[in-house]
């Protein structure tokens, strides 16, 4: 599977001076197609972070710079417009860790740097509770912790808390049950993977959360772990690397897991009469360059009609849902989604599937707002249907 190349980043200070003005980024950058505030665009944010950082003419952080910087989904679009190759999104993130230790990041983000450190999750459930989802499995003990399983399953706090959301691990463990694969979870000793602290700009609280997962699940024996939260499997596979030197275990996202069960026929698909469209998640696809995955699970499906968006790979539009920007900014974080929502309107498709539970919520909400006739699905929901 395609995996997205590493970028050259040096400083936040060399980087800001490299940038040339000269636009590209402003009409594919999501916050900036709703507000139109050149503030608001990644050029506005980098002129003034080089005022700022690079030619240091101020001390000051004003307060709106700091609004324009939660105002990110980090969906990496202004990096894939950039026509100087900046790395744009791993410059929000520097930014974002400077305006943390400055003390000046949003209260939305102390709050949830708070509710992780005393749970360990999103949330403020107890993390004992992350298998309460597998519940409503055949056989919920099956997939309790237990060490030397050829495959952890690592499930991610939105996935484990949310309602909507326990229906992708519902479907992924059913498929991989009905795959006979041989696989466990991390239950309560599964941290969040870390990424909501690292987008807030908490570095060094996520390095405890990232540490704690690697160490257990090498005291697991584990040397497969498959991730469904893009997120997720971006912080394992680009964030991880230092702690895991030395270990082996490959990393794979869900989509990469099981369409190769179904090129291998482990997983026999029936016929569908739809017609589907592909939503990509932009720590999935853009900032990591999984795009045929799904795309191949999708057309596996005999009788499956597939018809992209307008924007699509790496430049498709952010469903709004990312950076922490619901914590922040939730009516513009609405009106991204909404933007999406008119091009899987377009493309005359009855379901829109995704790989992302934070998208399927994003596009769910956008969808029974506008009240049409599509269903959103994640990957692994589609491919329970056509068992």
């Amino acid at each position: 599977m395609s995996q997205k190349p590493e970028t050259l980043y040096t400083t936040l200070e060399k980087e800001a001076l490299i940038c040339a003005r000269c636009g590209y980024c402003r009409t594919d950058c999501p916050i900036y197609k709703v507000i139109g505030w050149e503030s608001a665009s990644p050029r506005g944010k980098v002129s003034f972070s080089r005022e700022i950082f690079a030619h240091k003419q101020r001390r000051d952080i004003p307060e709106e710079f700091v609004r324009r910087l939660a105002q990110c989904t980090l969906c990496g679009s202004c990096a894939v417009a950039c026509s100087t190759t900046i790395d744009l999104r791993r410059l929000w993130l520097d930014l974002r860790q400077r305006l943390a230790e400055a003390g000046q990041e949003p209260q939305a983000y102390v709050n949830l740097r708070d509710t992780l450190a005393a749970h360990k999750n999103i949330t403020n459930f107890s993390n004992d509770e992350r298998l309460e989802w597998a519940q409503d499995l055949d056989d919920p003990e099956s997939i309790e912790p237990r060490s030397g399983a050829d495959v952890c399953y690592f499930v991610g706090c939105v996935s484990s808390f949310f309602p909507q959301a326990a229906e992708v691990p519902l479907a992924t463990a059913q498929i991989l049950h009905e795959a006979e694969c041989d696989f466990t979870t991390m239950g309560g000793e599964e941290w969040c993977c870390g990424f909501p602290l690292l987008g807030a700009g908490y570095a060094d609280e996520a390095r405890k959360f990232i540490r704690h997962n690697v160490e257990k699940i090498k005291a697991m024996d584990i040397h497969t772990l498959i991730a469904s939260c893009p997120s997720c499997y971006h912080v394992w596979k680009h964030d991880s690397r230092e702690v895991l030197k030395g270990y082996d275990l490959k990393i794979q996202h869900t989509t990469e897991y099981l369409a190769q069960l179904i090129k291998e026929g482990k997983i026999q698909l029936n016929e569908l009469d739809e017609v589907i469209t592909y939503h990509d998640p932009c720590d999935l696809g853009r900032n990591s360059g999984i795009y045929e995955a799904p795309r191949a699970i999708i057309n596996s499906i005999p009788g499956v009609k597939f018809v992209e968006m307008a924007h699509n790979k790496d430049y498709a539009l952010c469903c709004g849902g990312g950076g922490n920007l619901q914590s922040v900014d939730p009516e513009n974080a609405a009106r991204i989604a909404a933007l999406r929502v008119e091009e899987i309107q377009a493309t005359g498709a009855s379901i829109v599937v995704s790989a992302c539970q934070q998208c399927e919520q994003m596009l769910t909400a956008a969808i029974r707002k506008e009240n049409l006739p599509i269903r959103v699905l994640d990957i692994s929901q589609l491919i329970l249907e056509a068992l």
